[in-house]
């Protein structure tokens, strides 16, 4: 696919810019609103950016030096648009992003990270096409298949993600979350044979590992608080991640239980919580606002 298609159609994603928003800005003002969660109080943005804005000035500095080369400086786009992307700067990202690519079409992250961003806009055609060129230009880049496998998950093609998600869980299949995405792909087909796949699993996940701990919380083994509570111990065990992140994925996971339950509104909730971590780059994160959107368009709702 010629970059230039997606420079043609780059102002669209104005109008989405704003929505986006709106829709975030709605979400927490509702979730503030609300006392009945968990340790919504002891959610802590980070809000130091600091070094990441230090970082965009100086591949600044670089796009602009013209002893660079072209293909350097489609590095450098690269570089500037993921940390963009981690700063929760998405639309920004997205331009450097297609600038990386029309001085070199043969950048892959650039191709899987095009693939979230259209996804996260519902725009699944261009979302599987930038993931299938990614998987093109690199056949072992096991996150744009994971990538591929939420895009097709949510597009209502989970049954076609299977191939991806088992691909993506056998390099690591001691990873409660990889894990996790694929049971939730299986159950929304075939919520019995979900369930058989996720006891097996699990025997193979180390209990004492932060993502064990959601994997048991949705076979049922442990409830909300206590999940909660172990975000909290594992945060202070060291495990590599803040609280702030934990609860990030916590809120995400019982969210996604409560969906599978029916229970909408109190799915909503926890959706909303986890958007209020700000973890930007946390799968989680990434795609709490297209739950809630989803669970709008099931309740005949414009915005949850």
């Amino acid at each position: 696919m010629r970059i230039n298609k997606f420079l043609l159609n780059a102002a669209r994603y104005f109008g989405f810019i704003l929505s986006c928003f709106y829709l975030t800005a709605c979400a927490t003002q509702s979730l503030r609103q609300s006392d009945n969660l968990p340790y919504l109080n002891q959610i802590n943005p980070v809000t130091d950016t600091a070094s990441e804005q230090v970082t965009i000035k100086r591949l600044s500095d670089l796009i602009n030096d013209p002893e660079f080369s072209e293909a350097a400086r489609a590095e450098l786009y690269l570089q500037r648009g993921l940390t963009y992307d981690a700063m929760g700067l998405s639309h920004l990202a997205y331009f450097d992003l297609l600038y990386a690519l029309e001085i070199k079409p043969d950048l892959a992250e650039a191709y899987n990270m095009l693939g979230i961003y259209y996804l996260r806009q519902n725009e699944f055609s261009r979302s599987y096409e930038a993931f299938d060129s990614a998987i093109e230009l690199e056949p072992e880049h096991e996150f744009a298949y994971f990538n591929r496998a939420i895009a097709l998950y949510y597009g209502e093609r989970a049954q076609l993600a299977e191939k991806d998600f088992e691909y993506f869980y056998q390099r690591q299949p001691d990873d409660g979350f990889r894990v996790l995405w694929w049971y939730f792909a299986k159950a929304s087909y075939d919520k019995e044979a979900a369930d058989i796949q996720l006891k097996s699993q699990l025997k193979e996940l180390d209990r004492d590992n932060w993502g064990t701990q959601i994997v048991l919380y949705t076979q049922g083994q442990i409830n909300q608080q206590t999940l909660l509570q172990r975000a909290h111990l594992f945060a202070e065990k060291d495990n590599g991640q803040s609280l702030n992140q934990n609860l990030c994925e916590a809120y995400f996971y019982i969210g996604k239980k409560l969906s599978q339950q029916s229970q909408t509104e109190q799915a909503a909730q926890y959706f909303r919580a986890a958007l209020l971590t700000q973890v930007y780059e946390f799968v989680e994160y990434r795609y709490a606002l297209l739950e809630l959107n989803n669970l709008a368009e099931s309740a005949g709702e414009t915005a949850y």
